[in-house]
């Protein structure tokens, strides 16, 4: 089993343990996200499946340090060569505060070389450094003293689907649109209204809770691919699974309004790209 932790928006934790309790077990609520524990299946599943969930991290280490040189040893005393092959590309990202710790970029770099110098002496050779689209990307969580280590499972945050070509400057993040209507306790069978529905991302989020449709299905890379343990017949055995769960259900009216025809037309496109054109409907309306 492996301890988790699933980042989510602020004030939907508790949706995000419903969202994921059929995949995770000893499920706890904490500020923006959950921690639990679940097997390789379930952090597949999480991925596909959750809606309000944005990364899915997976525990390695935990440990107190109380200067930049235990830091170091803690970081380079842990397996690195197993989880970074020097071919790979990998990034840190640091979060949480801490007075000793308070140069957010020297603890990055100092993680960052603790991993390099371990994996090149084991492997005699390094991996690179890629802030914008690595292979394996490692999250660190720091409170004053106490470090906690994870490797990001999702990589790009879950709440971008895959379903949109061109987002609105203001688009509401998709995660947070699924809480909202998961929130609002619709029925999923009486005809869903959204007035103002700007580029339409809360109908398109009920369009993909009434359809059972798993958000992440959309999506065609996580990182959890580019890890040495990745088992592509079981992940592609929960994607057929999900695929084969989806119900579409022409009686289901989902209508988005909004006044720029600029707006119903990425709207438009990303419901096309879904193939629901018969469940979503949207238009150029005023809302009076």
């Amino acid at each position: 089993m492996y301890h988790c932790y699933l980042t989510c928006p602020r004030g939907l934790e508790e949706i995000a343990q419903v969202d994921i309790a059929p995949f995770a077990k000893f499920i706890e609520i904490t500020k923006g996200g959950i921690q639990f524990q679940t097997d390789q299946a379930g952090i597949y599943k999480i991925n596909i499946h959750s809606r309000v969930g944005m990364h899915l991290l997976v525990e390695l280490l935990s440990f107190d340090a109380k200067d930049s040189d235990e830091l170091y040893n803690q970081i380079y005393n842990f397996s690195w060569d197993e989880v970074i092959d020097p071919k790979q590309t990998f990034a840190v990202k640091v979060r949480g505060y801490s007075d000793e710790f308070n140069n957010r970029n020297y603890t990055t770099l100092k993680i960052k070389d603790s991993i390099v110098d371990r994996i090149r002496k084991k492997k005699l050779s390094r991996p690179s450094i890629d802030k914008s689209d690595p292979n394996i990307i490692i999250s660190v969580f720091v409170s004053e003293n106490h470090f906690k280590v994870y490797l990001d499972s999702s990589g790009v945050s879950l709440h971008k689907r895959g379903y949109r070509n061109k987002i609105h400057k203001a688009a509401l993040n998709e995660a947070l649109a699924a809480g909202i209507v998961m929130l609002s306790n619709w029925n999923k069978s009486e005809p869903f209204y959204d007035t103002m529905c700007g580029s339409g991302t809360i109908a398109i989020e009920a369009a993909l809770i009434a359809h059972n449709i798993a958000p992440g299905l959309l999506r065609n890379k996580f990182s959890f691919q580019n890890w040495s343990d990745y088992d592509v017949k079981l992940f592609n055995k929960i994607k057929i699974k999900a695929q084969k769960n989806i119900d579409i259900k022409p009686e289901i009216k989902i209508y988005g309004f909004d006044l720029q025809f600029a707006n119903i037309a990425m709207a438009f496109y990303s419901c096309k790209s879904l193939g629901l054109e018969k469940s979503l409907i949207f238009k150029k309306q005023d809302m009076k």
